[in-house]
């Protein structure tokens, strides 16, 4: 068996967060979770980070560090959105508050960090705005020529869901997502095109609850307000990239007229720097992702 992918999840919980990563966690035999990394996006700094410690506490991984990192966007104030996940980003769950403090040190540079003294390559999941990533993309460029893979949920081709034009992660800091899309890591992009129509049927969800704690608070999460598994897609790519179908693709994002502020640019080009998701095999996905969840039983 090959040894587990070794990864950092940069996230912003945010249900489809959490989903992310309990599965993520429940495949620590393929991926090996090095560290989460927290930024500003769903909800606020502190609201995010005290979220991810709750899951990885929920989850039985109190061993896994977390560390707080930007808590604004580059250029521009902060919106969280509560209305979609709770005041608490975990609305609905019932997961217990955090037993132990966040771990001390800054997301970005803890990020600079694991990447140096990795002896292989590491692979970084990026679930929320991407501001930590370009903070330490620009202090370091060099960072991208030692990444595995960049997988990020974000942008769309079309509609987006933030706005009619944007798609949430990259609206929130757009300057952000041009930094990182324009780095040399090879970069895997999950668009609100694919992402928006995973969504199973409600007995699906409810299937959960005999999972445990995470799975509990899924279904729990879920009966209180659906949504798509957006973030849950990286997670599953890592574990299963059989199920997707890519295209090569130029990607831009338009940082400067603010009314299509955060809008990607996704042209197919056979040259293209970029990897975007097209098309998932959702009978497969959803059986493997209740198949991996059942360890937690």
């Amino acid at each position: 068996m090959a040894e587990p992918l070794d990864v950092i999840f940069d996230t912003d919980p945010g249900k489809d967060d959490a989903f992310a990563l309990f599965l993520a966690l429940a495949a620590s035999d393929r991926l090996n979770v090095l560290a989460l990394t927290t930024a500003a996006g769903n909800l606020g700094l502190e609201t995010t980070t005290a979220a991810a410690r709750r899951i990885v506490e929920a989850a039985g991984r109190s061993d896994i560090p977390v560390y707080s990192g930007c808590p604004a966007p580059l250029l521009s104030t902060h919106e969280p959105i509560p209305h979609f996940h709770g005041a608490d980003g975990l609305g609905g769950s019932g997961l217990p508050q955090m037993a132990r403090r966040p771990q001390a040190g800054h997301a970005v540079t803890k990020l600079i960090e694991l990447i140096d003294k990795a002896s292989a390559p590491l692979t970084l999941a990026a679930i929320a705005p991407l501001t930590n990533l370009a903070v330490a993309l620009t202090m370091r460029p060099d960072l991208a020529a030692k990444l595995a893979r960049l997988v990020i949920m974000g942008g769309a081709r079309a509609a987006g869901n933030i706005t009619d034009h944007a798609e949430f992660n990259i609206h929130v800091d757009p300057h952000a997502a041009q930094i990182v899309l324009a780095a040399s890591a090879p970069t895997v992009l999950v668009p609100l095109d694919v992402t928006r129509p995973t969504l199973p049927e409600p007995h699906w969800f409810d299937g959960l609850a005999g999972f445990g704690v995470p799975g509990r608070a899924l279904a729990r999460m879920w009966r209180e307000r659906a949504m798509p598994l957006h973030d849950v897609i990286v997670t599953a790519y890592l574990l299963w990239p059989d199920l997707f179908a890519l295209e090569r693709c130029r990607v831009e994002v338009d940082v400067d007229d603010q009314e299509t502020r955060g809008r990607t640019r996704i042209e197919a080009c056979a040259d293209g720097p970029i990897d975007v998701v097209a098309d998932i095999d959702r009978k497969r996905l959803y059986e493997n992702i209740v198949s991996t969840l059942s360890v937690y039983r």
